[in-house]
């Protein structure tokens, strides 16, 4: 039996723990892929979200592309605006 990955909801999604938290599982989207896009959306270019994370930049672009993949969409702005429309961030 495949055990499922363990996921956190993240302080900001308190409001609508529930809710969320099903989006997040259901979108299959990780407390880091979820942390970058916040940063995201709050505007950060890689390297920004690479010292903010205390990450590498190729890593920041891996979850970019994993989160676009994820969310369907076509850029970072599409993911975020994405992501604010199904009440993952606010």
């Amino acid at each position: 039996m495949r055990s499922e990955p363990d996921y956190f909801v993240p302080e900001s999604l308190s409001e609508q723990p529930n809710a969320r938290y099903s989006l997040l599982r259901g979108l299959a989207i990780s407390p880091r892929e979820y942390e970058i896009l916040a940063l995201i959306a709050e505007g950060l270019a890689d390297k920004e979200i690479a010292e903010r994370a205390g990450i590498s930049r190729f890593t920041v672009n891996k979850h970019v592309r994993s989160l676009l993949l994820k969310l369907e969409a076509n850029s970072r702005t599409h993911a975020a605006v994405k992501a604010l429309k199904l009440g993952l961030i606010d």
